[in-house]
């Protein structure tokens, strides 16, 4: 299974808009556009989002072009949005959804999932079997791309992180 982990585009709360669940800037949405024509071609099982603005607005343009139903995943909402957490709860949740997605979809599907830059990177590090705290982080950019593949290596389980923080399709004029 290849799990590709998404940061939302650029969004008014990005850009200093004191917004609730704030929407995508015309940057973002752009950002959007070109991140859905670079995975047009990629094999995947499911695009999942979390339930806020922003993150569907993101998965929007590359369900419409591959013409996928987006999955509203109500767990990968952003540190925060529903009151404080503890560091151990924001990981507990990230391990969840990881269980999830890996119990949900077999070892030989795809899934996309549209998140948040904080809880990304806890995410990122449930998939990979990361238990360290904050002294270690996965900095996510707007659409950037990170792949965490599971595979099976001479019969055993591994975890590989393929790709972190790619953002090559933003490389425009």
């Amino acid at each position: 299974m290849d799990l590709y982990i998404i940061r939302h585009g650029e969004s008014q709360g990005n850009v200093g808009h004191d917004v609730e669940n704030p929407e995508l800037t015309e940057l973002g949405q752009k950002q959007a556009e070109l991140l859905a024509l670079r995975l047009r071609n990629i094999k995947f099982d499911a695009i999942l989002s979390s339930p806020l603005k922003r993150a569907i607005q993101t998965a929007t343009p590359l369900s419409e072009l591959r013409n996928t139903p987006i999955t509203v995943m109500e767990n990968l909402y952003e540190v925060g949005t529903y009151g404080e957490e503890t560091l151990s709860d924001v990981q507990k949740r990230a391990k969840n959804v990881v269980s999830e997605i890996r119990g949900k979809y077999g070892e030989k599907e795809n899934v996309i999932a549209f998140a948040h830059g904080t809880f990304n990177n806890h995410f990122i590090k449930a998939a990979c079997g990361i238990t360290s705290g904050e002294d270690f982080n996965f900095c996510q950019e707007n659409t950037g791309v990170t792949i965490v593949r599971f595979i099976i290596d001479n019969g055993q389980p591994r975890i590989k992180l393929e790709l972190a923080n790619d953002a090559r399709h933003l490389e425009f004029n």
